[in-house]
């Protein structure tokens, strides 16, 4: 029935609408909402799961693997020492080999710390995932995120952070107090972890590509028919590298935190350009493939932020480096120790030094206190230049220093571990012929080559041992004990890192065999190669 009065027509219809719309209400928000949505499948974030994944979550029933970056701990001002970069002449300009450090962000434990570098490259589902809404899960989602700016990479970063500070804090790895946080890998980061990190042996971390066991079209998207063929790839499909990470090389290239720098030698250029992309992507020649590659991206092309469909992003994440108070204090300490020069001045026993005796204790801290009492404002700089420059000197002396100490213990490892499976050779070859003489007599014509042939591997023996004792007597001489200490404990981590256990014990004995050397100064060739012979028994 259709009311006439005007008024009482206009309430109904308000209360019809405002009824209507209390009833849609909740249809809309339950339409428009992303709620709480079913896991994604295996396939769509983690295709090739494995033990050591670390699994973050993320909206819309979403999840991103990670993996564990693993770096010897030396305390919180000391890092690691590699070298980066490539031996190619035609791109030395960009790729010469450098020195670099990196240390770890979380601590692994008392002599391991770590960062997370994503397993995979991002993919499309997950990049839609921080988006407005969320989108069904669909075969072409689990291909490489390309298209996007160094910014909105960033910028994606920045809004997964924040969404699991918000909904997953309690699973994010922390150093004291503070939370990691996502955000692209530096390069040094970048090219640690697809060399392989720790999990490879240091002759082969400067190889072109990290090891293979099979051929490359195994693990690279390269271009070509039997590879890529002209198109990236879902994530996941070929073998990981080392570390367990997928498409390191190849498929799309991958973004970087840092600007792009020219090399100069044993350093980069001081010009910062535009954005760095790493790795090579589906239309990279195979023989191009190489873990050093490094190309300068322009941010802006045409007046349009840079996009590219070659071009994809992975993720690390990492913590603050000042992360607490306590760290902080551990930061200064270390900090004042760095390059300290403790030089021994000479005085009889029992009498005092001379207050000029005490300052050559330590020459750095003597030109502080020469440049604090300097009138002149351009001496007092002046000094205090000579002072930073002296610092740096000694420190990188005592850091080539540790480095050739570990190389040293290394060494020792290997030869008493080559001495010892001589040795028990040695022992089996002369048990073997004193059983042919008993057998046969000493004028048999084998019994005299067999004796001819032992009487060779002992020379080598002798020899290779005079060799061993050599090692020891100078790494005694070269090292003192504090910093062959430090480094045995970093070249045990490096070896459990790389899974060489079987090496520890030699590794164990010969730095046993020279602390008590320097104990002793006595040379004990035959007790140190029976030590070697007890480990190979084993």
């Amino acid at each position: 029935m259709w009311i006439q009065d005007r008024e009482t027509r206009g309430g109904v219809i308000s209360a019809l609408r405002d009824g209507l719309i209390r009833s849609l209400v909740p249809l809309l928000l339950i339409a428009g909402s992303p709620g709480p949505a079913a896991a994604w499948p295996k396939d769509l974030s983690n295709p090739a799961a494995d033990k050591g994944d670390l699994i973050l979550p993320m909206p819309c029933g979403g999840a991103m693997a990670f993996r564990k970056v693993l770096i010897p701990n030396q305390g919180p001002l000391n890092d690691y020492g590699i070298v980066v970069g490539g031996d190619d002449a035609d791109h030395a300009y960009a790729e010469h080999p450098r020195p670099a450090q990196i240390a770890g962000s979380f601590d692994q434990d008392a002599k391991t710390r770590y960062y997370l570098i994503g397993k995979y490259e991002v993919n499309r589902a997950q990049y839609a995932a921080l988006g407005s809404q969320c989108q069904p899960p669909a075969d072409d989602q689990r291909l490489p995120q390309n298209n996007v700016t160094w910014l909105e990479a960033m910028a994606f970063a920045d809004r997964y952070t924040q969404w699991l500070l918000k909904n997953a804090a309690d699973k994010l790895p922390k150093d004291g107090q503070q939370p990691g946080f996502l955000r692209l890998p530096t390069e040094v980061e970048w090219e640690f972890a697809a060399r392989g990190g720790l999990a490879v042996p240091v002759a082969q971390f400067r190889e072109r590509t990290f090891p293979m066991e099979d051929d490359m079209v195994r693990y690279v998207w390269f271009e070509g028919t039997e590879s890529a063929n002209g198109k990236p790839q879902p994530i996941g499909m070929l073998k990981p590298n080392p570390l367990g990470l997928h498409d390191i090389l190849g498929n799309v290239d991958e973004m970087v935190f840092e600007p792009y720098r020219l090399n100069r030698l044993d350093r980069l250029h001081g010009q910062a350009g535009g954005f760095v992309v790493r790795g090579g992507n589906y239309f990279t020649p195979q023989a191009e493939v190489r873990t050093a590659q490094r190309i300068e991206v322009p941010f802006y092309v045409k007046g349009e932020p840079r996009r590219a469909e070659t071009t994809g992003f992975r993720l690390v994440m990492t913590a603050p480096v000042e992360s607490s108070r306590e760290k902080l204090k551990s930061l200064r300490e270390g900090w004042n120790k760095l390059g300290s020069a403790a030089i021994a001045a000479e005085a009889s026993p029992g009498q005092p030094q001379s207050i000029d005796a005490k300052a050559l204790d330590d020459p750095v801290a003597e030109l502080g206190v020469i440049s604090d009492a300097a009138q002149d404002a351009n001496m007092k700089n002046r000094l205090r230049n000579v002072q930073n420059r002296l610092k740096m000197t000694i420190q990188e002396r005592d850091d080539q220093r540790k480095l050739a100490a570990k190389a040293a213990l290394r060494l020792g490892a290997f030869l008493c571990q080559k001495m010892g499976a001589d040795g028990k050779w040695v022992d089996a070859a002369e048990t073997l012929l004193k059983q042919r003489e008993a057998a046969f007599g000493a004028d048999d014509p084998g019994v005299k080559s067999r004796r001819d042939q032992l009487k060779g591997d002992r020379a080598a023996l002798t020899e290779n041992l005079l060799y061993y004792s050599e090692t020891i007597l100078g790494a005694a001489a070269i090292y003192d004990g504090p910093v062959l200490g430090e480094q045995f404990e970093v070249l045990k981590t490096e070896l459990e890192l790389k899974n060489y256990q079987a090496l520890l014990g030699y590794a164990d004995t010969y730095y046993r065999q020279l602390m008590a050397y320097r104990g002793n100064p006595a040379v004990r060739q035959n007790a140190w190669l029976n030590d070697c012979k007890a480990l190979n028994k084993k």
